[in-house]
């Protein structure tokens, strides 16, 4: 059984079962301009922020009609409209949470996505009770691609990264926080299943479906 005193938890995919969504919304929104989104785009933006999302668009298709600025006005226009509403919790998560909570793991959230959308889903749906804040990428500037949104969290934890379990779905993310020395729970994520074998391997528990599974085993 794996003794932890943090826990870190991304959002999108982990928390929420929000990837599919984030993929549809950006569909939507170019697809009105007749541009066509393949899995290999997708695959580019892996761990791209919103503005890094709209950079990566403009320069593939020059032919869009569109400032950087208007593109990411139109984009949180239709995330703000729906994103909210259509993200659900991953199956398990509310009672895994409240077990941790009664086992005194602090508990925060590291996510990319922006705060504005983060913490409305997350209070439309009674979670950030079980958190004691949110690092986003907007507080800390690199992406998961680095440590330091990690490092942040259980710095002001006041945790070392070994005392600390990441839960990621991103298996990029899952990586770097192995690296840093974090223990991991690994989540299987559709969106990520072609790296989804890597996860694994650095993975110290691994999620295939439901939180319940992780019952005698945090």
């Amino acid at each position: 059984m794996h003794n932890i005193k943090g826990a870190i938890f991304d959002m999108d995919g982990t928390l929420l079962d929000s990837m599919p969504v984030w993929h549809r919304l950006t569909q939507n929104y170019l697809k009105q301009f007749n541009v066509h989104i393949t899995d290999e785009d997708f695959a580019a933006c892996e761990g791209f922020s919103q503005p890094e999302v709209a950079d990566y668009f403009l320069a593939r298709h020059p032919e869009l009609p569109l400032t950087r600025e208007t593109m990411l006005g139109g984009m949180d226009a239709l995330i703000t409209s729906r994103y909210e509403s259509i993200a659900v919790p991953k199956d398990g998560v509310l009672d895994f949470l409240e077990r941790m909570r009664r086992q005194g793991v602090k508990m925060a959230i590291a996510t990319l996505t922006a705060r504005r959308h983060a913490e409305k889903a997350l209070l439309d749906r009674d979670m950030m009770q079980y958190f004691e804040f949110m690092l986003t990428i907007e507080d800390i500037g690199v992406s998961k691609r680095e440590p330091d949104i990690y490092l942040a969290v259980a710095e002001r934890l006041g945790l070392a990264p070994a005392d600390c379990m990441v839960f990621e779905d991103a298996p990029y993310a899952g990586v770097t926080a192995h690296r840093a020395g974090f223990q991991l729970c690994g989540l299987a994520e559709p969106a990520y299943a072609a790296g989804e074998a890597e996860l694994r391997s650095v993975s110290d528990v691994f999620i295939e479906h439901s939180y319940s599974e992780l019952d005698g085993k945090l």
